[in-house]
C-alpha cells in the first residue's frame, strides 16, 4: 500500500509534468504539450532535429506508459492508475521498464543542459521553472538532492530516482529530483 507521503510526491510528478493540460488525466497531447515546453525551454524549433527527437523519445515513453498503467484500456491515465504502477514499481525498482528508464534517462539529459555528464543548480532550476515551479524551490531542492555538492553525476541521479520513487522517508535526497522543495 502506497503511503501518504510516496502518493503526494507520485501526484506532484502527475500534475506538475504528466497531467499538462490539466484534464485530470494523462493522454498522449499532454507529451506533445511536454515536448513544446521542452523545446521552447531550449530554443528548438518545430522543424530542428531535435525538437523531432525531443517528440519521438516522448511519445515512446507515453506508449509505455499506456501500456503499463491504463488499466481500463481508455487511452488515458489517471491518478489512481498512476499512483498504482508506480506501486508495483517500488517494489522491484531495479527492473523498471523500458519506458521508466527512458523516462530517467531523458530526465537527466535534459537536465543536463551542457551534456557535461552532471546536473548543476542552474540546469536543473530553469528546468522545474519552465514547469511553472519557484526557482527558488527548485535550487532548495537542488541542495538537498545534492547534499550541497555543486553537481550531480548520472550515477547519482539514477540512485535518487530510484529513491524518489520508493521512499518513505521525508528527509531522502531522492525525494527532491523533481524540483519541489515541500510535499
Amino acid at each position: 500500500m502506497v503511503s501518504e507521503f510516496r502518493k503526494q510526491k507520485l501526484l506532484h510528478l502527475f500534475n506538475i509534468f504528466f497531467d499538462i493540460d490539466a484534464s485530470g488525466s494523462i493522454e498522449r497531447n499532454d507529451f506533445v504539450l511536454a515536448a513544446e515546453n521542452i523545446c521552447k525551454l531550449r530554443g528548438w524549433k518545430s522543424g530542428d532535429d531535435k525538437y523531432k527527437e525531443t517528440l519521438e523519445s516522448l511519445i515512446k515513453i507515453w506508449e509505455g506508459l499506456q501500456t503499463a498503467a491504463d488499466a481500463d484500456k481508455d487511452g488515458k491515465v489517471t491518478a489512481d492508475e498512476w499512483v498504482a504502477m508506480w506501486e508495483t514499481y517500488a517494489r522491484n525498482p531495479n527492473s523498471g521498464a523500458d519506458w521508466q528508464l527512458a523516462y530517467c534517462k531523458f530526465m537527466f539529459q535534459l537536465e543536463d543542459a551542457g551534456c557535461d555528464g552532471a546536473i548543476d543548480s542552474e540546469e536543473f532550476s530553469a528546468v522545474y521553472e519552465s514547469f511553472g515551479l519557484l526557482r527558488e524551490d527548485s535550487v532548495a531542492a537542488f541542495d538537498v538532492m545534492s547534499k550541497g555538492k555543486p553537481k550531480v553525476t548520472w550515477q547519482e541521479f539514477q540512485e535518487l530516482w530510484i529513491q524518489y520513487f520508493t521512499s518513505d522517508n521525508p528527509n531522502d535526497p531522492g525525494n527532491f529530483i523533481f524540483g519541489a522543495a515541500t510535499f
